[in-house]
């Protein structure tokens, strides 16, 4: 192991001292919105999960304390990737609010339907937080790559076409309007 690790570096200096460097693998905007959409679904399927949990324990949805606390982190952490701290806290509110859409609208369907308590429904802080928090590095990580390309073609037409294809079959019209909004050129 040690030695197929020292024989790549040896090449990839040969090749460097050449003059051949490693290119970065070229920008593609079609893939990085489809990476992006489907961390964005990811999340939202956790909003039935908590729908849910909040359900048998009548929590509220609403839930500012919590949402402040990643909102705080989510700049700090979007500062550091050269996003701006702003615009990255309103993306996270935008995907706080299309996720309290799905919540809100399976609350409205269980009242009419005077649903039950469920069984064995999820825990919060061990099942559902933690999948979570592993998004959110991962989401800005994803708005990092594609920062300030908004309003570029390739980029505007994948977010318009691939968002109903990755959002569409599970998620209401205004859901993906809110969870995508900030992505929207705006100039």
């Amino acid at each position: 192991m040690l030695r197929s690790r020292l024989i790549s570096a040896l090449t990839a200096a040969l090749l460097m001292a050449c003059g051949f460097a490693p290119t970065a693998p070229a920008f593609s905007p079609r893939t990085e919105v489809s990476q992006l959409l489907s961390l964005q679904k990811t999340r939202l399927d956790v909003a039935a999960p908590v729908a849910r949990s909040k359900w048998n324990s009548h929590a509220p949805i609403d839930d500012p304390a919590r949402e402040q606390a990643i909102l705080d982190d989510v700049g700090a952490r979007a500062q550091q990737l050269g996003l701006d701290a702003q615009w990255a806290r309103g993306f996270f509110q935008d995907q706080f609010d299309a996720g309290k859409i799905v919540q809100r609208d399976l609350h409205r369907q269980w009242k009419l339907e005077q649903r039950p308590p469920f069984a064995n429904p999820p825990d919060l802080a061990r099942e559902v937080r933690p999948v979570l928090d592993r998004l959110t590095p991962e989401l800005l990580a994803a708005l990092a790559r594609l920062n300030d390309r908004w309003c570029e073609p390739d980029v505007a037409g994948a977010l318009d076409e691939l968002a109903p294809q990755i959002l569409g079959a599970d998620y209401a019209p205004a859901v993906q309007e809110k969870a995508t909004q900030a992505l929207r050129c705006r100039q």
